[in-house]
């Protein structure tokens, strides 16, 4: 099977990496961020329903293809995202809707490394952990350049300044 990087497909790859688990292609979490995993999945990555699993507070499917390419893609980050574009507005989004959150009008990712850092740094957005949060010091250009491609309702929270906490 060969896989093709989309928007769509970096938007679910963003959403995996910051809430992963260990089996299958998953995330953990409950209400709103499970319903957008299950859309994108059937929707983007065209799961058949009965190959997804359900438990309290995970959702996950097996696929060994999209599994091999969401490595790949998350252990070359810097290389496939690094231009400023629709593919890393979307992976950005993707990560942001997964473990993102905002305080004092300053958006966050609550779960990223130092890879994600130095991804925002390259796109032109100064970034830096502050209590283990990975806060983006440039507010504004980095709303403008996910906006449009967030998924949670919350989303009006970030242009708001409104405090969101993502876990």
């Amino acid at each position: 099977m060969k896989i093709k990087m989309t928007p769509e497909l970096a938007y679910v790859i963003g959403l995996w990496k910051g809430r992963k688990i260990p089996r299958g292609i998953g995330i953990k979490g409950s209400g709103e961020i499970r319903e957008i995993f299950l859309k994108e999945a059937l929707k983007t990555l065209k799961i058949p329903p009965e190959k997804i699993q359900l438990s309290e507070n995970e959702i996950y499917f097996y696929h060994s293809a999209y599994r091999k390419f969401f490595e790949e893609t998350e252990r070359n980050q810097l290389d496939v995202f690094r231009k400023k574009n629709r593919y890393s507005a979307s992976y950005l989004a993707g990560l942001f809707d997964s473990c993102g959150g905002v305080k004092e009008k300053t958006p966050y990712l609550a779960r990223a490394s130092e890879k994600e850092q130095m991804l925002l740094e390259l796109l032109g957005f100064r970034a830096r952990f502050i209590e283990g949060k990975l806060v983006i010091l440039t507010s504004k250009e980095f709303i403008e350049f996910v906006e449009k491609f967030l998924k949670h309702s919350q989303k009006a929270l970030l242009r708001s300044g409104n405090e969101r906490d993502p876990c």
